[in-house]
């Protein structure tokens, strides 16, 4: 039966955006469905807008159904308690889709005291919108995860809805949030881990994976972040999901705050307590500086720990800013002494002078696509800078290296340069990369071996992976399996340096990661370059440096195993849709067995061809031909 009029409840209770009063929590609710010009939403046409809903319902329960005579059709069901949250929806789509209705169904149930329970049922007729999206979401008669779909139209609204009917909070007894649950268990692990990248490359989520295969957020920041930004399309009905309360827990008179070491601190109570009075009320976390908050989890700076006494006033803001934020107290501290540092940078003398973190990225970027070039100044006579060309395809990345080493590098007014100011760092750092200018003749790039020893963290190694390095696949087709194997390798270019550099490099990676890179030869530069030759050497650099990598999104393509192992999957199924691609292993070489080194002999001695063989043992054609050559070699043959 066709739901009528459904009235909201009056005695609601509200949280961020919602109103106390339940009609005016409604009125607000309807207005930031209607409102394009929110910003976190901003849809440049209704069919987007319509996809962006439908999104998140597919990421859902919501089906797309096949009729009596195989149109397509959407489906998509609500517990009979949210029926206003149902009705809503309803309106929504069908201001986009008149071909919706919305109804109730009574389901037999021998469990329950009156034998059937009832759902509420939002039913399209058979349309083109569910026969266009059906193919993208059902590729193998089973519903998964359209990458390419969810990636270009999930928005902020689509979050919120996923969260309202798949979303949990968990709240402990004093307030505290505790964790935040999105129930994914439909999905296979590299759908999820697809997931993880889409959220993260339009949020700057960094959800964890649990035993049950459900996406979590365990940290206040990310938590008290994602419950803002969905909170304008919360349903009042679903207010409980967005309870977000400022649970303010006190802060020791006399307390330990970890600084990273770079921050020099003569006199750490004076000057803590100043800075604290002077920043920390001012620290909110918003759309431009959440990324940087959140990111820099993801580093492990070497640092030092002051003992201070902290005033009540600069307690009482501290205590505020960590309720609201959900930030440490090393982070309230450390961002205090990130804006000052900002509004008047410390010169760079040594690489001590910037964090660990900063000082490998910044090594890695000059073995990689940096340069050094010295300039005539005003004051300081001749001086280096730091500078770095890109192509525009990788502004983002470069904006990753900005933030990271702000306020140190900035990009130039071209758009497609970022470079640093004039400091002694980077004259230091010349001298020892570049030889002298001889006449007639380029400066040379060099590696020396002082600075390798300072390539000591795996965001150097993952810098000098992204400025200068490619993850290789190759494929062999295996036709009678119907299977593709696919192999990667990392490559290391960093074709300006000699082997015995590149030696050097190698041996210092060895520190970093257990993935084994081989010197391998190349006509272009110096003749060589680094390379991994194994799959496993592969997935296990790229494994090592997937905390710096999950920071850089953008970078993905190459830093992502299972996201460019879904983009070549649909590549190769456009060519062979029936073949399964596999990642190829020496544990899938499968070896011949006695019967089969027999029959083979006995074929190629009967001159049948190696294609003839390989047919009939069920193995590819260059299978056979490197066996037949290793039983020549052994002289069995």
């Amino acid at each position: 039966m066709t739901i009528g009029k459904l009235i909201y409840s009056t005695n609601s209770r509200s949280y961020g955006f919602l109103l106390e009063d339940g009609k005016a929590a409604k009125e607000q609710y309807t207005a930031n469905c209607k409102n394009s010009d929110l910003k976190i939403n901003s849809l440049p046409s209704s069919n987007e807008k319509l996809n962006s809903l439908l999104c998140a319902l597919q990421l859902g329960s919501g089906r797309i159904m096949s009729s009596v005579t195989n149109h397509k059709y959407f489906r998509f069901t609500f517990n009979t308690k949210h029926s206003e949250w149902a009705h809503s929806c309803y309106q929504q789509l069908q201001s986009y889709v008149p071909d919706f209705l919305i109804k109730k169904e009574q389901t037999k149930d021998t469990r329950s005291k009156f034998s059937f329970t009832e759902r509420v049922v939002i039913e399209s007729t058979p349309c083109a919108t569910a026969e266009a999206l059906y193919s993208a979401w059902y590729q193998n008669a089973s519903k998964g995860i359209p990458l390419e779909f969810v990636e270009q139209y999930m928005t902020a609204q689509t979050l919120a809805w996923w969260y309202q009917e798949c979303g949990h909070l968990k709240v402990k007894e004093n307030g505290t949030l505790e964790k935040l649950i999105l129930s994914t268990e439909q999905w296979t692990e590299d759908e999820l881990r697809l997931l993880q990248y889409v959220i993260n490359i339009k949020f700057n989520f960094l959800f964890a994976i649990d035993g049950q295969r459900r996406l979590i957020l365990y940290d206040q920041l990310q938590i008290k972040y994602f419950l803002g930004m969905v909170a304008p399309w919360i349903h009042p009905v679903f207010s409980y999901k967005i309870k977000n309360v400022e649970v303010r827990k006190p802060v020791a008179k006399r307390t330990t705050i970890r600084l990273s070491k770079q921050i020099s601190i003569p006199s750490p109570t004076e000057e803590i307590n100043q800075m604290i009075q002077q920043y920390a009320s001012s620290i909110k976390v918003t759309t431009e500086n959440f990324q940087k908050f959140n990111y820099a989890r993801q580093e492990n700076n070497e640092s030092k720990r002051y003992q201070v006494n902290l005033t009540e006033e600069n307690r009482d803001i501290i205590c505020s800013v960590r309720a609201s934020t959900g930030l440490t107290l090393g982070e309230i501290v450390q961002e205090c002494f990130h804006q000052q540092n900002c509004f008047s940078p410390r010169p760079l003398q040594t690489l001590d002078d910037l964090s660990t973190t900063q000082q490998n990225i910044m090594i890695g970027s000059i073995i990689g696509d940096g340069m050094l070039t010295h300039m005539p100044t005003k004051s300081k006579g001749i001086r280096s800078t730091y500078s770095e060309h890109f192509s525009i395809k990788q502004k983002d990345y470069r904006a990753w290296k900005v933030m990271k080493l702000e306020p140190y590098l900035s990009f130039t007014q071209k758009g497609n340069v970022i470079s640093s100011r004039v400091d002694d760092l980077w004259s230091n750092l010349e001298a020892n990369f570049y030889s002298d200018k001889a006449q007639g003749k380029s400066r040379v790039k060099l590696l020396p071996k002082n600075q390798i020893f300072n390539l000591n963290d795996l965001h150097g190694l993952a810098t000098i992976y992204m400025d200068d390095g490619s993850l290789l696949l190759t494929t062999r087709v295996n036709h009678n399996y119907k299977k593709i194997y696919i192999t990667p390798h990392i490559a290391l270019y960093l074709q300006s340096f000699t082997f015995d550099e590149l030696t050097l490099l190698k041996g210092q990676i060895k520190e970093l990661t257990d993935a084994k890179f081989f010197l391998t030869k190349l006509p272009d530069g110096n003749g060589y370059y680094l390379r991994t030759s194994r799959t496993t050497d592969t997935l296990l650099f790229l494994h090592d440096i997937e905390h710096v990598a999950v920071t850089c999104p953008s970078m993905s393509y190459k830093t992502n195993w299972h996201y460019r192992f879904y983009i070549e999957k649909q590549r190769w199924h456009c060519e062979y849709p029936d073949y399964q691609l596999i990642t190829s292993s020496r544990k899938r070489m499968r070896a011949y067995t006695p019967n089969e080194i027999k029959t083979l002999k006995s074929m190629k001695q009967s001159g049948n061809t190696d294609q003839q063989i390989a047919d009939a043992l069920g193995r590819s054609y260059w299978s056979v031909v490197y066996k037949v050559s290793e039983l020549r070699a052994q002289k069995l043959l």
